[in-house]
């Protein structure tokens, strides 16, 4: 399937994980690097980090033991709308 195929079909659902997965990784870096001078921001990107691992990798979801609160949190982010909103902001 080509890019133009993806396109009609609006299913960009996989380039979304993969880009959230390429988020994880630059927010964790860009923390470390960062860390010396501007701490809040590297201390946020990681915070913002783990909350996509939780939400962008369900394996890790399974893994970890959870409570229900963060059940109730996470379940907002099921929706593909939201996230996409979430990601944009």
């Amino acid at each position: 399937m080509g890019c133009f195929d993806e396109a009609k079909s609006m299913n960009f659902s996989l380039y979304g994980q993969w880009l959230g997965i390429i988020s994880i990784c630059l927010l964790i870096a860009l923390g470390v690097v960062g860390i010396a001078s501007h701490v809040v921001f590297s201390i946020v990107g990681w915070v913002i980090a783990f909350l996509l691992v939780l939400v962008e990798i369900p394996l890790c979801i399974k893994l970890c033991p959870t409570s229900p609160k963060l059940d109730v949190f996470i379940s907002y982010f099921e929706n593909c709308y939201f996230r996409a909103v979430m990601y944009l902001v």
